[in-house]
């Protein structure tokens, strides 16, 4: 009996804990402010977060490809730039790689741009492992 009846709590125990993981993360209705539609939410006790695309208006989108053409031709400079964009800055750095001092040279826009928000034209890659 006594067995039974922990085989029983055991199970619905595990299904309790299986639904209320499965009510946390739920689409939510397509009302967002960027107006792209939400890709879902997440609610935890009385908070929900909500997931929207990003906002580019404010991202000079030609800037942005002018970059990852550079940085398709040189992804060994990229993911440096990624790690640490103060390199950018560093004269070493660019006296050890003419191609981006003279990259920055005919693009100093996307310089200007990648100075004040590395994080619009640099996307770290998972270490191995993560």
């Amino acid at each position: 009996m006594r067995r039974s009846s922990s085989v029983l709590a055991a199970i619905v125990l595990s299904g309790g804990l299986a639904g209320s993981g499965m009510a946390q993360i739920s689409p939510a209705p397509s009302q967002g402010s960027a107006g792209g539609g939400v890709l879902g939410s997440v609610t935890n006790g009385n908070t929900t977060v909500v997931f929207e695309p990003a906002n580019t208006s404010d991202v000079d989108m030609k800037a942005l490809t002018t970059w990852g053409d550079f940085a398709t031709a040189h992804p060994s400079i990229a993911r440096a730039l990624a790690y640490k964009p103060a390199l950018m800055d560093n004269p070493a750095y660019l006296n050890k790689h003419p191609e981006l001092r003279a990259f920055f040279q005919e693009h100093p826009e996307v310089r200007d741009a990648m100075a004040a928000n590395p994080g619009n034209f640099n996307a770290i890659p998972p270490r191995p492992g993560e």
